[in-house]
């Protein structure tokens, strides 16, 4: 569904970041269960009924607050795809997860609201259009890196490793460990996806 009213005029699109920006800081302390519209008015500092006019309920806030994490997700990545082209392969891999990692935390109270608790979060892809980005980028850095590998024995690999790449990031970003340091765990799956994308 999305925003009620889409915003013109500059006012109602300080408006609506305004709400967005509430209702990510009502996520962070209180999760999904506890986002309500009524909390995210009282944070943004207007009546619900201000809210009403551009959300209908609390669905159309976590949605439009997904279409602008993962907008700026993408954009974060694509731009280091195009810089890891002319990286060493593992070079290449590990700046493309260590982007990932950065854009999962930047959104950190969206994407484990996504992952955790908005129903069938956890039982489907949460993140498809980054899936996606993903995808095209190992592809073409398969075809590149590894062009020894039969078409079917690619895409097995491509298959696992998206997997892993996507999990993996997730976890650093949200879940990470005490004690060991996050560029450690990158390298470390950097060094797990090379391997598996690219030697015979």
């Amino acid at each position: 569904m999305g925003a009620r009213r889409s915003p013109v005029q500059d006012r109602s699109r300080a408006m609506v970041d305004r709400l967005l920006e509430a209702a990510t800081t009502v996520l962070a302390e209180r999760g999904y269960a506890g986002l309500t519209t009524n909390r995210v008015a009282a944070a943004a500092g207007v009546s619900v009924g201000s809210l009403y006019r551009y959300f209908g309920d609390k669905d159309d806030l976590v949605r439009e607050l997904r279409v602008r994490s993962t907008d700026d997700i993408l954009t974060d990545l694509t731009a280091a795809m195009s810089a890891a082209v002319s990286l060493p392969t593992r070079d290449a891999i590990r700046q493309v997860l260590a982007t990932l990692v950065a854009a999962l935390q930047r959104h950190r109270a969206l994407t484990s609201a996504l992952v955790n608790e908005v129903p069938l979060g956890a039982q489907s892809n949460v993140l498809p259009e980054v899936e996606q980005q993903l995808a095209r980028f190992t592809r073409m850095f398969v075809a590149v890196h590894a062009p020894h590998l039969s078409p079917a024995e690619a895409e097995a690999r491509i298959y696992l490793a998206l997997g892993v790449a996507l999990s993996t990031c997730l976890r650093i970003a949200l879940e990470p460990p005490q004690g060991i340091a996050e560029a450690r765990l990158v390298d470390l799956t950097a060094d797990l996806l090379h391997t598996g994308l690219v030697l015979p």
